[in-house]
C-alpha cells in the first residue's frame, strides 16, 4: 500500500475517533497479503473460521443457492411440527411424584370435564334458559363425540335407572329397614298421599317422570352418591338444575369421549358444540321465547388445551417477527445503511430454517418453553453477524481490501466468535442435566440451533460482502454506530479508580437487595391469564365455591376386588378428614357400590321379610287408587321395586358394563397391565390447600403402601424441592464448563478471569435489579442466570480477544465496545419478544434475561478495559 493512501486512511481514522498510526501499522503488519501471521494454537480449532469464511468467499453463489435449498426444506419439515400444550411435558421426568401423577391421569383420563356454562342475565326469564338448557343437553346428548351429559337432578338419576331391579342393595341397614316399614299395609296411604302431593307441587314436572320409575325413591340413595361429574356441585332446590347461589349461570357437565390432550379432538368438539349451539338458538327463538337466546360458554380441560395450543402458537410467531423487526431496526441504525440487513436476514433465516429440520427431526413438537427458542436464537445469533461485519468495517475504514478484510475476520475475529458461540452453547446444554423436561430441550434446542446459525454466518456473511462489495471499484462509506458505547468506554478508561469505586458500590447495594427477591413457586401462575377456557374455569369455581382438579389417591390391587376393599379400608378415615378445613368432600366408587358384605346383609334382610313384602304390587296398586291415582302410570316404577325386593346376588362393578353407569364406574376404575387401579378424589376447600398438601391426608396415604397420592399441588411442592438444585447445578456446571473452555482456548487462568470478572459483577446486579423491580423467580426464569452465563461471558471475549491481538491498545477497546452495545441491544430486542407472550413464566424469563444482558454488557464495556489497562501499567 503506498505512502498517500496509508496517510489519508490515518487520518480518516482519526477523524472517526478511531485507531491511531501505531494502531493501524500494527493492523496492517497483522493482515492477510501482508505478511499476515500464522492462526494460533488452542482448543477450539483455529482454522476452522477461516476455512469456512473463505468458502463463503470463493464460492459465494453456491453458498447462497444451498442457503435457499435449506430454507426450502426447513419449510417442509416445520410442517411436521406439532404443539404440546400440556403443562406436563415441562416439568421433570423419572420423578416418583410426577411419574405418580402422569400414571394416574394416563389411566383416568383428565380430571377434568367438559363445562357448558349457560349464561343467566339480569332479568332473564329463568324458564326461558331451562328450556334452551333442556334443548342443548338433548342435542348433546344426541352427539356421538359425547358420552353423558347432566345438569339436572332426574338427569343424573336417570343413569340410574337400568340398575332399578337391583336398588335396594344401595340401602344400608337403616334405609332397609325405613322401607320395609313404609310399605306395610298401614303406611302405604301415607306413601300414595306423598306422591300425590309430589306431583301437584309445582316441581312436578322435575320429579314426576322418576316417580313413575321409582315410586318410592330408591333412586335417590343411589344419585346422593353418584355425584355429578365426580365434582359434588351444589343442585339448585327449587330448579332441581346445577345454578349458581347468584343465579348468573348454569352449569353443565358433559363428558366426551376423546382425550382433552388430544387437539384435532378438541377443534372437533368446538366446531361441533358451536354448530349445535346455533341450531339450539334457532329452535328456542322459533318456539316463541321473547329476547336473544342465552349465550353459551365452555371450559375444562378440552377448551383451556386447545386455546393453549393458539397461544402457543400465535407466541412462537409474534416472537420470531417482532424479534426479527427489532434486531434488524437496531442492525439498520448501528451500520446505517439498508442494504446490509441482507447481511442479518439472510443469515438468520437460513439458521433458523436449519434449527427447525432439527427440531422436526430431534423431537417433532413445540412447547410453551421451547417455541421461544426462535426469538432467542435471533436474538444471540445476530451477535455473531454484528461483530463480523463490525470488524470487516473496521478493517476498510482502515484501507485493506475486501480480501483482506475478510481474511481478518476469519484469521483473529472468527475465533473469540466461535469461542463466545462454544461458551454460548455449552450453557444451554448444562439444561441438560436438569430434570426439567422443558428446559432440558430447551438447552438441546437452543444450543443445537446457536451452533448451526454460526455455521450460516460463517459461510453466508463473506458470501454476501462478496458479491455486493468484492468488484466495486468504490466502496461506499461504511460506519458502526456506537450508542455511546465508546465514550462510556473512553470515560472508564480516564476515570479508572472512579469507575472501579462505582461498581463496587453498585455490587454491594444490588447484593443487598438480593433478601427482597421473592419467589413464587405455585405452576399453576405459569399458565396463561389470556386463556378464556382457564378464567371461565375459575370464575365457575369461584360461583360455585368448589374446585374441578382434586387431589386423587390412586389405589392398586391385583384384581377389582383386592383394590375396591383396599379403597374402603381407608374410607372410614378419609371421610373423618372431611372437616371443611382439611377437605370439603371425598367422590370414590367405593361410596357408591357398596362391599361385598354390606349387600349380603340386605339380601338376607329382604330375604327375612318375604312375608312382609309378599303381595306388594297389590298393595300399592291400591293406595294409588285411593289417592285418586292411577295405577297403571306407575307399571313400570312397581315390578322394579318388586324385583328389587326379591334381589338374591351382589352387585359388582362388572354388571355396570353395558349399562349407562359404565361411563361413571370408568370415572373411578381402571385395568392395567398385572392388575386394577380405583382412584379416589379428594376435594380440598376452595380458599384451602393450594400450595400443599394436607399433612393428615399426606400421613394417611403414606401408611398405607399400596395408595399413591397424585395433584398438581403435589407435583409444585415436588418442583419446589428441586428446583433450587437443579438450578444451582446448571448454572455451576455452566460457570465451571465456560471457565474450561476459555482457559484451554487463552491459554490463562488470568485471562479467563479476567473474562468473566464482569460477567460476575453483571449476575449481582441483575439478581439484585430483578428483586428492586418485583421480578419473581419462578420455576422458568431461575434458569436464566445459567443462559447469562454464556451469553454474558462472550462480551468479555471480544474484548480480550481485541485487546490481545492490537497490542494492548485501549483505542482498540473502545472500537470493540460498539459491537459490543449492538450485539447487546440485538439480544435485548430477542428476549424483549418473550416480555409480549401470554405466558407469565415466558415474560419473566424475557425480563430476566434482559437485565441479565444489559448488566453484563455495562460491565464488559466500563470494568474490564480498565482492570485491562491497569494490568497493563503494572
Amino acid at each position: 500500500m503506498g505512502a498517500a493512501v496509508l496517510d489519508r486512511t490515518v487520518g480518516r481514522n482519526r477523524a472517526h475517533g478511531g485507531l491511531d498510526g501505531r494502531l493501524l501499522l500494527a493492523e496492517l503488519a497483522r493482515r492477510g497479503g501482508i505478511g499476515g501471521p500464522e492462526v494460533k494454537t488452542g482448543l477450539l480449532p483455529r482454522r476452522l473460521p477461516l476455512a469456512l469464511v473463505r468458502i463463503g468467499g470463493r464460492y459465494p453463489r453456491a453458498v447462497v443457492a444451498a442457503a435457499a435449498i435449506a430454507c426450502a426444506v426447513s419449510a417442509l419439515f416445520a410442517t411436521r411440527l406439532h404443539v404440546e400444550t400440556d403443562i406436563l411435558s415441562l416439568v421433570p421426568r423419572d420423578n416418583p411424584v410426577v411419574d405418580a401423577f402422569k400414571t394416574t391421569i394416563e389411566r383416568f383420563g383428565s380430571v377434568d370435564t367438559l363445562l357448558v356454562v349457560v349464561r343467566i342475565e339480569e332479568g332473564a326469564d329463568l324458564e326461558g334458559v331451562l328450556d334452551f338448557a333442556d334443548l342443548l343437553a338433548g342435542e348433546l346428548e344426541a352427539w356421538d363425540q359425547i358420552d353423558w351429559v347432566a345438569f339436572r337432578i332426574e338427569r343424573g338419576a336417570g343413569m340410574a335407572v337400568p340398575l332399578l331391579d337391583r336398588a335396594t342393595l344401595f340401602l344400608d341397614d337403616g334405609q332397609v329397614a325405613s322401607l320395609l316399614d313404609r310399605l306395610d299395609e298401614e303406611s302405604l296411604p301415607a306413601e300414595a298421599s306423598r306422591i300425590q302431593g309430589a306431583l301437584l307441587a309445582p316441581q312436578s314436572m322435575v320429579t314426576k317422570e322418576f316417580l313413575r320409575v321409582d315410586p318410592m325413591g330408591l333412586l335417590s340413595g343411589l344419585v346422593a352418591r353418584a355425584r355429578f361429574g365426580g365434582v359434588g356441585v351444589s343442585v339448585d332446590k327449587e330448579t332441581g338444575c346445577l345454578i349458581d347461589p347468584q343465579r348468573r349461570m348454569l352449569l353443565m357437565l358433559a363428558r366426551p369421549v376423546g382425550p382433552a390432550q388430544d387437539l384435532e379432538f378438541d377443534r372437533l368438539l368446538e366446531q361441533g358444540l358451536g354448530e349445535r349451539v346455533a341450531r339450539v338458538s334457532e329452535a328456542w327463538t322459533a318456539e316463541g321465547w321473547g329476547g336473544p337466546p342465552p349465550r353459551v360458554e365452555y371450559t375444562g380441560g378440552y377448551a383451556i388445551t386447545l386455546e393453549d395450543s393458539r397461544l402457543i402458537t400465535s407466541d412462537a410467531v409474534v416472537q420470531v417477527v417482532s424479534t426479527l423487526v427489532a434486531v434488524l431496526l437496531v442492525f439498520l441504525i448501528a451500520f446505517r445503511r439498508p442494504a446490509a440487513l441482507a447481511f442479518a436476514i439472510i443469515p438468520m433465516v437460513t439458521g433458523l430454517g436449519l434449527a427447525v429440520v432439527f427440531v422436526a427431526l430431534a423431537l417433532g413438537r413445540l412447547n410453551s418453553l421451547t417455541s421461544a427458542t426462535g426469538a432467542l436464537l435471533i436474538g444471540l445469533g445476530i451477535d455473531y453477524v454484528i461483530v463480523l461485519y463490525g470488524r470487516y468495517v473496521e478493517e476498510r475504514r482502515l484501507g485493506a481490501s475486501h480480501e483482506q478484510s475478510l481474511d481478518a475476520i476469519g484469521r483473529q475475529t472468527g475465533v473469540g466468535v466461535l469461542l463466545g458461540a462454544v461458551t454460548t452453547v455449552a450453557t444451554f446444554y448444562a439444561f441438560l442435566i436438569t430434570d426439567f423436561a422443558g428446559l432440558s430441550e430447551l438447552g438441546l434446542l437452543t444450543g443445537t440451533g446457536i451452533l448451526l446459525l454460526v455455521l450460516s454466518v460463517f459461510l453466508l456473511l463473506p458470501a454476501l460482502l462478496t458479491l455486493l462489495y468484492a468488484r466495486r471499484a468504490q466502496l461506499p462509506r461504511l460506519y458502526l454506530h456506537s450508542f455511546g458505547s465508546d465514550q462510556l468506554c473512553r470515560v472508564a478508561l480516564s476515570w479508572p479508580r472512579a469507575t472501579i469505586v462505582v461498581a463496587f458500590v453498585l455490587t454491594v447495594g444490588f447484593a443487598g437487595c438480593l433478601t427482597r427477591l421473592a419467589f413464587d413457586d405455585d405452576i399453576q401462575n405459569l399458565r396463561s391469564p389470556d386463556n378464556r377456557g382457564n378464567a371461565l374455569r375459575e370464575e365457575v369455581m369461584a360461583s360455585f365455591g368448589l374446585r374441578f382438579t382434586p387431589m386423587m389417591i390412586r389405589i392398586d390391587g391385583r384384581d377389582e376386588f383386592e383394590a375396591m376393599a383396599r379403597a374402603r379400608e381407608i374410607l372410614p378415615e378419609l371421610q373423618s378428614l372431611v372437616d371443611g378445613e382439611t377437605l370439603a368432600s371425598v367422590d370414590t366408587i367405593a361410596s357408591v357400590v357398596p362391599s361385598e358384605e354390606a349387600q349380603r346383609r340386605v339380601i338376607a334382610r329382604l330375604a327375612a321379610a318375604r312375608d312382609r313384602t309378599a303381595g306388594v304390587e297389590a298393595r300399592l296398586a291400591t293406595a294409588f287408587r285411593d289417592a285418586g291415582l292411577n295405577p297403571v302410570a306407575f307399571d313400570e316404577g312397581i315390578r322394579h321395586l318388586a324385583a328389587a325386593l326379591r334381589v338374591d346376588t351382589p352387585l359388582t362393578l362388572s354388571d355396570l358394563r353395558g349399562t349407562s353407569l359404565e361411563s361413571v364406574a370408568n370415572r373411578y376404575v381402571a385395568d392395567f397391565p398385572g392388575g386394577v387401579s380405583t382412584v379416589i378424589y379428594c376435594y380440598t376447600p376452595a380458599d384451602r390447600w393450594r400450595r400443599q398438601i394436607p399433612p393428615r391426608l399426606a400421613d394417611l396415604v403414606a401408611r398405607n403402601e399400596w395408595a399413591v397420592l397424585a395433584s398438581t399441588v403435589g407435583v409444585s411442592v415436588e418442583l419446589r424441592r428441586i428446583v433450587w438444585r437443579d438450578a444451582a447445578r446448571a448454572a455451576v456446571l455452566g460457570m465451571v464448563i465456560v471457565y474450561l473452555l476459555m482457559w484451554a482456548d487463552l491459554g490463562s487462568h488470568r485471562r479467563a478471569l479476567l473474562a468473566m470478572a464482569p460477567l460476575a459483577v453483571g449476575l449481582v446486579w441483575m439478581v439484585g435489579a430483578m428483586a428492586l423491580l418485583g421480578v419473581h423467580v419462578n420455576f422458568m426464569n431461575i434458569f436464566v442466570m445459567t443462559m447469562i452465563i454464556g451469553i454474558g461471558v462472550d462480551y468479555g471475549i471480544h474484548l480480550l480477544h481485541r485487546w490481545s491481538e492490537s497490542g494492548l491498545s485501549p483505542d482498540a477497546l473502545s472500537e470493540t465496545s460498539k459491537a459490543v452495545a449492538v450485539a447487546a441491544l440485538t439480544t435485548v430486542a430477542g428476549f424483549g419478544s418473550l416480555v409480549l407472550s401470554h405466558f407469565p413464566g415466558l415474560r419473566s424469563v424475557g425480563a430476566a434475561a434482559i437485565l441479565g444482558t444489559v448488566c453484563t454488557a455495562l460491565a464488559s464495556i466500563t470494568l474490564l478495559p480498565v482492570l485491562l489497562a491497569r494490568l497493563h501499567r503494572s
